[in-house]
């Protein structure tokens, strides 16, 4: 349940997501003080997170889905909620940025839940 977004400058890339979430031009997006992100509206906030990854060889840059401590399990809804908000994000604001972006049906690298 990954998004894979390829990309020539992954680091620049996820630069540029910070930034934007630092200025609130991300949209609901908000990032903790270790880096991940999490849809910041009242209903989805903290429920799940999303840690960036970079794959220098592969020139990617990953998001892998990460559960909240007390969750036994993702729902559905809540992994097409977080997915969709994100790659219209990269969509809405860094198109220039990126060949292709895809979300994995099942678990992938770095997905931890």
């Amino acid at each position: 349940m990954a998004i894979i977004v390829h990309t020539d400058d992954p680091d620049l890339l996820l630069e540029k997501i910070y930034e934007a979430i630092d200025n609130k031009k991300g949209g609901k997006w908000t990032c903790t003080p270790d880096g991940r992100f999490t849809y910041g509206t009242l209903l989805w906030k903290n429920e799940a997170f999303f840690r960036p990854q970079i794959w220098v060889e592969e020139k990617q840059l990953r998001f892998g889905l990460i559960k909240r401590k007390d969750r036994k399990h993702i729902s559905s809804k809540l992994y097409a909620t977080f997915h969709t908000k994100m790659i219209e994000l990269l969509l809405a604001q860094f198109d220039r940025d990126f060949r292709r972006v895809s979300a994995t049906a099942g678990r992938a690298e770095p997905d931890s839940f």
